[in-house]
């Protein structure tokens, strides 16, 4: 848990002259385990914290001052969801490469349920993951663009990545040349 801290820690404070307070990522791992626990929203969040002062200042190793769930709220609307992305590529990268055996890569393609906006006339989310089948853990996921399918996609995201010593498996859908190759 020490490591995904120091990770967090890492993101941009996106607030100006905001010494002492605790920083967006600490905000954004502490929100993490709240979830985990059970919180639902931003109140929920919040009082998780304020209800575990004394051990999250233990495990922070300093005070800790829980902060106003319109704080959390703030958080999440001003952090850079990019940054969390690759903050969270580069650690489950960490956990992987401890591995000295071959690691195996599932893909999968999947359609977000009611992610679809009539109003707006804007069709279902359709996402392409990379997941660590021995961690249980995503490991990359990116949006398939409109007119487009799975293919180009995963390919895309396997460029990015830096994959060593793994099998990688795909549905039927993968199984073209150009892929393969990579």
């Amino acid at each position: 848990m020490q490591s995904l801290l120091e990770e967090f820690r890492q993101l941009p404070d996106y607030r100006k002259n905001r010494i002492g307070y605790t920083h967006p990522g600490e905000i954004l791992f502490l929100s993490l385990l709240a979830v985990l626990s059970g919180a639902q929203g931003y109140e929920d969040i919040a009082l998780w914290m304020q209800e575990r002062k004394r051990e999250l200042a233990k495990f922070l190793g300093r005070a800790f001052i829980a902060p106003a769930y319109t704080t959390v709220r703030n958080t999440f609307l001003g952090i850079d969801t990019q940054a969390v992305e690759i903050m969270q590529q580069k650690w489950i990268h960490k956990l992987s490469d401890k591995s000295e055996s071959l690691t195996i890569v599932a893909t999968d393609g999947k359609t977000m349920r009611g992610s679809k906006n009539r109003e707006m006339n804007e069709k279902a989310r359709h996402i392409v993951s990379l997941f660590l089948t021995e961690q249980k853990l995503t490991l990359a996921q990116t949006e398939v663009q409109e007119k487009t399918n799975e293919i180009p996609a995963l390919i895309e995201l396997l460029d990015s990545l830096k994959l060593t010593n793994c099998v990688i498996t795909m549905d039927a859908l993968h199984t073209q040349k150009k892929l393969c190759k990579r």
